[in-house]
């Protein structure tokens, strides 16, 4: 409201309103870009929704990485070419889990490239989330997984 105040007072300098318009413009895009910016520590951490309704916030969390280390443990494909080659080592996979608890934004960070694939692709098929939340709102939360592929001595 003071902007548009300030703004009719100023009707002898409409370029500097323009461009003062402008400028108020351009600083409003950038905060929401910066809201978008996916965060590393929320005030509260997203958790897969089949752990949201646990009130205690350590058990909902422990729950979750339980959750997703058990969908890693049941879903992850080592490739047969690798196994065959004996290729061995850990995938460090970024991710994002958004405001609408999707999973999004996956990107291997470092890791033998014949497990790539295999790694996003377990990450990517995680189940919904409920996301995390800063200042009461729903925030993008980027996270790091490390995925550690082992053939066995068999």
């Amino acid at each position: 409201m003071l902007l548009l105040y300030i703004m009719r007072q100023i009707d002898t300098l409409a370029p500097p309103r323009i461009a003062f318009a402008g400028l108020c413009l351009i600083l409003s895009s950038f905060s929401m870009q910066a809201q978008d910016k996916p965060v590393n520590t929320p005030e509260v951490m997203p958790v897969l929704n089949s752990c949201a309704l646990i009130e205690d916030r350590t058990e909902r969390e422990t729950c979750s990485n339980q959750g997703i280390m058990e969908h890693i443990i049941n879903k992850l494909h080592y490739p047969q070419d690798a196994q065959k080659a004996g290729v061995e080592g850990t995938v460090v996979v970024k991710f994002v889990i958004n405001k609408k608890g999707q999973v999004s934004e996956t990107k291997v960070l470092e890791g033998p490239q014949e497990l790539t694939k295999s790694a996003q692709s377990v990450i990517r098929g995680l189940p919904g989330f409920t996301p995390g939340t800063q200042n009461g709102k729903p925030v993008n939360v980027e996270l790091v997984l490390p995925i550690r592929f082992a053939l066995s001595d068999d």
